[in-house]
């Protein structure tokens, strides 16, 4: 069953697409006006959001905007309920924009339709969590991948094990040498998550770090990657890989 994350100025609004949509979907609605809106999301990242809008402004919309440029929501389609002014009023202010957009006098049925349309298309994409604790490399590796890839990045072993509780990627690029929890630790420690066992790691190391390479080998990766990687390299292992 897809989650999905119904957002609204009007409470009443937002409870009356909950009720409807329940039964369909793992739903949970959220006022507009709460600043911190990822915070809220009580199940994790949704496969959907729905952004119900009714008389909009550049003040009402600070939450969502944040929501959008935030990394780990940042490839999850957002759906939007508005009348012709406040489409374009959202799309003035929240970058990037709806992945679609429906009118209010849609009936549930159409927004059901709409929403497994976008969750479908957020299905197909595979999501790949990069740990390192170079911001250079971060935002490099970043670049070559999230256009075909959802892409979160973290900057620590710690940090990679607090994002691995609440959501499961496809793939993990993890760093070899870190300070406080370097590569292999951080590996052993993602082997310990019952649901993550399986999940393939490809180590990124440095061209001097042949005797961290052979403490990672008995934890069995699914390969390496010397960096800096190339972006043709790195597309090419992450689909032989997944």
């Amino acid at each position: 069953m897809s989650k999905i994350v119904i957002i609204s100025s009007s409470t009443q609004k937002m409870h009356d697409l909950v009720n409807a949509m329940e039964s369909t979907y793992r739903t949970q609605g959220i006022l507009m006006t709460n600043g911190n809106l990822l915070s809220e999301m009580k199940a994790g990242i949704p496969d959907c959001i729905v952004v119900y809008a009714e008389g909009l402004s550049r003040t009402k919309l600070f939450g969502v905007m944040d929501l959008r440029e935030n990394a780990d929501t940042l490839h999850v389609p957002l759906l939007l309920i508005a009348d012709e002014n406040d489409v374009n009023i959202f799309k003035m202010h929240v970058k990037p924009g709806p992945d679609a957009v429906i009118d209010t006098t849609s009936s549930y049925t159409d927004i059901r339709l709409a929403i497994d349309r976008l969750c479908a298309t957020s299905e197909k994409v595979s999501s790949v969590l990069v740990v390192d604790d170079d911001p250079v490399a971060l935002k490099l590796v970043k670049s070559y991948l999230e256009e075909n890839y959802k892409v979160n990045c973290v900057k620590s072993g710690m940090l990679a094990l607090k994002f691995l509780e609440k959501q499961k990627p496809d793939i993990i690029l993890l760093d070899c040498y870190m300070p406080e929890m370097n590569g292999p630790q951080t590996l052993q420690l993602i082997r310990n998550m019952p649901d993550l066992k399986r999940t393939p790691v490809v180590f990124l190391t440095g061209n001097s770090e042949r005797e961290m390479v052979m403490s990672c080998l008995n934890l069995h990766p699914s390969g390496f990657l010397v960096k800096p990687v190339k972006k043709e390299d790195l597309i090419k292992k992450i689909e032989q890989t997944i």
